[in-house]
């Protein structure tokens, strides 16, 4: 992948707090999803990998072995500190299952701030369609509906209460050195994949 893959330059953003549709920054190589399970993370994460033609890290699909076996923390974080060195990429995870440094090294950070609901339905529609999405592990066979369901369910509660508030707060304090992007729906999510670049160009 040459190095032009890497310096396209960011479209105007749709920032869901702000008026503005400027960016601080003219070029991109890192960039950082993030949001709750079942927020359409990894397809939007694909998505900025196929426009701006950076490698997307799903960085559950990293953690998770086979069997639904968790890396331990020594090699967790090890693992993640390599693929923080690539020159570019998109990853994607939950605020609380990444490294502080993804953010750090973030020339735009992309929040999917999904209702609740709508990720419930996510995560049952994977269930039932047999496919545990990018976090199952290779070989491995997604959990069963009502498991998933329970799981998602304390996760929310546990996202909404405590990871939540903790994201914004960063993502506040961050505005003034780096891009934040806030998608709070369908709608927004839209509108920004639609100014993302297409054949080589921004739109």
């Amino acid at each position: 992948m040459g190095s032009a893959a890497h310096t396209k330059k960011i479209p105007p953003p749709w920032l869901a707090e702000s008026e503005s549709g400027d960016l601080q920054s003219g070029e991109v190589k890192r960039i950082a999803v993030t949001g709750p399970a079942g927020a359409g993370k990894s397809r939007l994460a694909r998505a900025l990998g196929d426009a701006y033609g950076l490698e997307v890290l799903h960085l559950d699909t990293l953690f998770w072995r086979p069997g639904w076996v968790a890396t331990p923390d020594a090699e967790w974080r090890a693992l993640q500190k390599r693929e923080l060195a690539r020159d570019g990429w998109v990853a994607d995870a939950q605020y609380d299952d990444m490294l502080p440094d993804w953010f750090d090294a973030a020339d735009l950070l992309v929040f999917v701030d999904a209702n609740p609901l709508r990720c419930l339905w996510r995560v049952s529609r994977r269930r039932l369609d047999q496919n545990g999405g990018a976090s199952t592990p290779a070989g491995t066979e997604p959990g069963p509906v009502h498991r998933a369901v329970l799981k998602f369910t304390r996760g929310q509660w546990h996202y909404r209460r405590r990871v939540r508030p903790e994201l914004l707060a960063d993502l506040a304090r961050r505005r003034e050195e780096q891009d934040v992007v806030v998608l709070r729906s369908g709608r927004d999510a839209r509108r920004f994949m639609a100014r993302l670049p297409r054949g080589g160009e921004p739109s």
